[in-house]
């Protein structure tokens, strides 16, 4: 699976697409770096209120909480679309031209069954699809997960979508179940099953080495108990499950949410963060988690002060892991601002580097007024200038974060005085034409009220990705850019020319020069 681009596939048009960006999976590809480093269409020279802006939307049925994907040259009843998928709340999945703002109606529209009703304390109005599905570019399949409700029962069901069609493949869906041995809370004869009633599936879905993988954490309320962190793992063209990881078999929690990240993945292995739970008698908890793609765990870093976390609410997991795939290094950070940098040894072992307290986090109470949830962005520089890691946590300052000689720099080389919103700051992606500092622009998508338990309107924001105080452009600026409702922690999409924006206003907005 290339990082990026897309080469041309038998079910793709026969025509050459070696220079375009497919955009296939959760922060754009498996290190989760949320950035596009082959964006030669968009520059800082044009993005801004004269030249660039909201060109179209695409309705959708309800909220589009998962991020958008993108695929060049795709064939889709005879014709060759770009492509940009989206999928709802209401367990809709939609694949539009991503191109030609007078082809509004979808190339295909699917529904996966009836959406669960709302998660309270998320202010869904539904329930259904919440993750951001994957597709795997060589055999033109999205893998999408979908929360059903029938009977007042809740399932979950992994799906195998053709991109052209819609259509199910491989003899989907598959409905989840998983069950292992522990006596850890709500076990019946020392049996854990997974419960949809309680789990939530909220990471982006990672395919690595011919497997899907899917992670779980509590769904209802703040107050629901008990529950676990679940990964689990199905063969992409079986859906056969071939994986099945419970994070607290004798104990409590440990769930895996990461904000909807997805896990970090290599070509050896992948790594996941937990939250809030019991550590000890094989609970994992409050840690980084590392699997090698033959399911064997190889590493795993447990937070000094886990206890603290837990007792404040504190998630280590409320945000994902990062992969500095060139060092063989990841971050990741979740609600007390404090970063980890860990290595990743030859055998795929984690092995602690340095901590920053990149953000102030949380001093006083365990909500969103506080903390990072939004994983950062990385831009891989070379040359003389190091790479940068931004940030951007609730109530903060935007922030980079240069990485040099193995090593975070200990306070920002770049700030921005500009305050986040509600809750857990901006999500970021990475624009840039290759890895020089001269073309990179920072996208930033944050609300402008408190977004915690309501739908509230956003701003999306460009910034100079060498020098983040300052900004080219935001939605803010001329009311026609202006999108509607933020989708809380959906990346801004950049593709070829365009920005494909996920909302809560039932709607796609897409953006590009005028």
């Amino acid at each position: 699976m290339p990082r990026l681009i897309a080469h041309a596939c038998l079910w793709l048009a026969a025509v050459p697409i070696w220079s375009q960006v497919s955009v296939w999976t959760g922060q754009y590809d498996q290190s989760r770096d949320s950035a596009n480093l082959s964006e030669t269409v968009l520059t800082r020279s044009n993005v801004n209120t004269n030249q660039f802006g909201l060109l179209f939307t695409r309705a959708v049925d309800d909220y589009i909480y998962a991020q958008p994907l993108y695929l060049p040259q795709v064939t889709i009843n005879g014709t060759v679309h770009n492509v940009v998928y989206a999928a709802t709340i209401n367990n809709s999945v939609y694949a539009f031209d991503a191109d030609t703002p007078s082809l509004a109606a979808p190339l295909w529209q699917v529904n996966l069954g009836p959406a669960a009703p709302q998660v309270s304390h998320n202010a869904l109005p539904r329930c259904g699809i919440l993750s951001t599905p994957v597709i795997d570019t060589s055999s033109g399949t999205m893998y999408v997960v979908a929360l059903t409700e029938q009977s007042s029962k809740m399932s979950h069901s992994l799906h195998a979508l053709d991109v052209t069609s819609g259509k199910e493949k491989f003899g989907g869906p598959v409905i989840i179940k998983a069950s292992v041995k522990g006596t850890g809370s709500g076990n019946k004869n020392g049996t854990i099953a997974l419960n949809s009633n309680i789990e939530l599936q909220r990471p982006a879905l990672l395919l690595l080495n011919g497997t899907v993988y899917l992670g779980f954490a509590r769904q209802r309320t703040e107050s629901v108990v008990p529950f676990h962190g679940w990964e689990l793992g199905y063969n992409a063209t079986t859906l056969k499950q071939t994986f099945v990881l419970n994070t607290t078999p004798n104990g409590n929690e440990g769930g895996i949410w990461m904000s909807g990240r997805g896990p970090a993945a290599d070509s050896k292995g992948f790594t996941f963060i937990t939250g809030n739970g019991d550590v000890g008698n094989s609970n994992i908890s409050e840690s980084f988690v590392r699997y090698a793609t033959n399911h064997s765990q190889t590493g795993l870093y447990t937070a000094p002060n886990w206890s603290s976390l837990n007792t404040n609410d504190y998630d280590l997991g409320a945000s994902g892991p990062l992969l500095i795939p060139a060092a063989n290094m990841m971050v990741g950070g979740g609600k007390t601002g404090l970063v980890y940098l860990l290595s990743i040894t030859s055998t795929g072992a984690l092995q602690f580097v340095q901590s920053v307290q990149a953000t102030p986090g949380c001093s006083s109470s365990a909500d969103s007024s506080c903390a990072q949830w939004h994983s950062p962005a990385f831009w891989n520089l070379t040359g003389s200038t190091p790479p940068l890691l931004y940030i951007w946590a609730s109530n903060d300052s935007l922030k980079a974060f240069s990485f040099s000689g193995g090593l975070l720099s200990t306070s920002p080389v770049f700030q921005n005085a500009m305050t986040a919103g509600l809750p857990g700051g901006a999500a970021l992606a990475i624009s840039a034409n290759g890895s020089t500092p001269g073309s990179g622009i920072l996208w930033a998508a944050m609300s402008t009220q408190d977004a915690s338990s309501a739908a509230v309107p956003g701003v999306l924001h460009a910034f100079n990705a060498s020098n983040i105080a300052t900004e080219l452009w935001n939605s803010a600026m001329n009311p026609a850019d202006q999108f509607g409702n933020l989708a809380k922690f959906a990346v801004p999409v950049v593709a070829n020319g365009k920005v494909y924006l996920a909302t809560f206003s039932n709607q796609l907005a897409v953006y590009g020069l005028k």
